[in-house]
C-alpha cells in the first residue's frame, strides 16, 4: 500500500445489531458458551485478544429505558454498547466466572514508554485501549517466545495473572491510554 493511501485508511466496524436480537434466547436447553464477540480465542499463546473490528456492537434505543421515572430521567436516544467480555446469563464466556474485582487503572504511556515485563500471580488483567497505538508483548510460559500484538483504540485483551507481559507506546508523539481492570482469579 502506498503512503498516500495509508493516511486515509479507516478500520471497518460492523453495524450494530439490535439489542432484541443480541439478547434473544435461542430456546436451546443447553446453550453454547460461545464467545459473544465472534473473535477467535487465542488459546495457544494465552492472551484472549479482541480486535475492535471483531467486538460485537449492540444498538439500544434507548439504553436503560426507565419509563417509571419522571420525564427528565427517562431514557432517550440511541446508544451503542461494545460488549467486550461478559459473564451475564445468555452471553457468558466463562472466562471470569467467580473472579472478584481487584483494581481499575487509567494508564497513560508517553511516546516510547513501556511497562516492564511482569506477571501478577492470582490477578488477571483486562486491558482496553482508549487512545493511541502500542504493542502488547506476551510470554505465556517460561521459555516460550515473546509474542507481539498491535494495540489500537477499541482493542481489548485478557491476560492471565501468571503470564509475563508488557505494553509499549510505539508512537513518536501522543500517549497510549489504557483502562486496566484487575480481577482476582478463582
Amino acid at each position: 500500500m502506498n503512503d498516500e493511501l495509508s493516511d486515509v485508511v479507516v478500520e471497518w466496524l460492523p453495524e450494530p445489531i439490535p439489542a432484541e436480537k443480541f439478547h434473544k434466547s435461542d430456546g436451546c436447553p443447553h446453550p453454547q458458551w460461545a464467545n459473544i464477540n465472534r473473535a477467535p480465542y487465542d488459546q495457544v499463546s494465552g492472551v484472549i485478544y479482541k480486535r475492535a473490528m471483531n467486538i460485537k456492537l449492540v444498538q439500544y434505543a434507548p439504553a436503560e429505558p426507565a419509563p417509571e421515572m419522571p420525564e427528565p430521567w427517562q431514557g432517550h436516544g440511541p446508544t451503542v454498547v461494545r460488549w467486550l467480555f461478559s459473564e451475564q446469563p445468555g452471553t457468558e464466556e466463562k472466562l471470569l466466572a467467580g473472579a472478584t474485582f481487584e483494581f481499575l487503572h487509567d494508564t497513560s504511556l508517553a511516546p516510547g514508554a513501556a511497562t516492564g515485563q511482569r506477571a501478577h500471580p492470582g490477578v488477571d488483567e483486562i486491558v482496553y485501549v482508549i487512545a493511541g497505538q502500542g504493542m502488547l508483548y506476551h510470554c505465556p510460559t517460561d521459555g516460550s517466545p515473546v509474542l507481539a500484538r498491535p494495540l489500537r483504540p477499541g482493542d481489548a485483551a485478557l491476560i492471565r495473572g501468571e503470564e509475563l507481559h508488557s505494553v509499549a507506546n510505539v508512537m513518536e508523539t501522543g500517549e497510549l491510554r489504557l483502562l486496566v481492570l484487575g480481577v482476582r482469579a478463582k
